[in-house]
């Protein structure tokens, strides 16, 4: 499975404008068997093989910039498994984010980055599918097509939440978007 990721992310109070983006990839493999009527899913490997991130933030007319090499966090790819259902194999994952911004010292927020459907609990105050635009983050792929050969099969959504936050005295403008496509490649053996 290879995972790419292009985003952006923004935060805004007053005298201070915060701006990101970021692009990474990942590739992940395993294996899977079955399991009676379900499939064991075991991890083999997942290398995050491009990451790049770019922070620029405007403090009262002072200027900083943060690039990858001085970024002290990483995303990680977190495959949970692949869930038997009557429309086919659904593939379970998750991206974990950071908070952000970097740069200078203010009231920070969480970078969500790409997940499965149904991931719900992971984000806490947030729900993921609510804020697919385009696209589906559904990873359904036919159980008789990997059965009969290689299968493969491409996903891809774009996602956006923003709001304005109340943090003691302050209003906050946060803002997080990204563009994601999923290959997966299936061989049985």
């Amino acid at each position: 499975m290879t995972v790419e990721v292009r985003g952006d992310y923004r935060m805004e109070t007053p005298g201070v404008k915060v701006s990101g983006t970021y692009a990474f990839v990942f590739c992940w493999t395993g294996t899977m068997g079955k399991d009676d009527e379900d499939y064991l899913l075991v991890h083999n490997d997942c290398d995050l093989t491009t990451w790049e991130i770019e922070e620029k933030a405007d403090a009262e007319g002072a200027l900083r910039v943060l690039t990858t090499r001085g970024f002290p966090d990483k995303p990680a790819l977190k495959v949970n498994y692949i869930l038997k259902l009557e429309d086919g194999l659904h593939v379970d994952f998750a991206i974990e984010g950071f908070t952000v911004p970097r740069t200078i010292a203010a009231e920070g927020f969480e970078l969500i980055f790409p997940a499965t459907k149904g991931n719900i609990a992971r984000f806490g105050y947030l729900n993921y599918d609510l804020f697919v635009r385009t696209g589906s983050n559904n990873l359904v792929m036919d159980e008789k097509a990997i059965l009969r050969g290689p299968a493969e099969k491409t996903f891809d959504w774009t996602w956006k939440h923003q709001a304005w936050v109340q943090k003691q005295e302050r209003t906050i403008f946060q803002a997080n978007a990204h563009k994601t496509k999923v290959k997966i490649e299936i061989t049985p053996r």
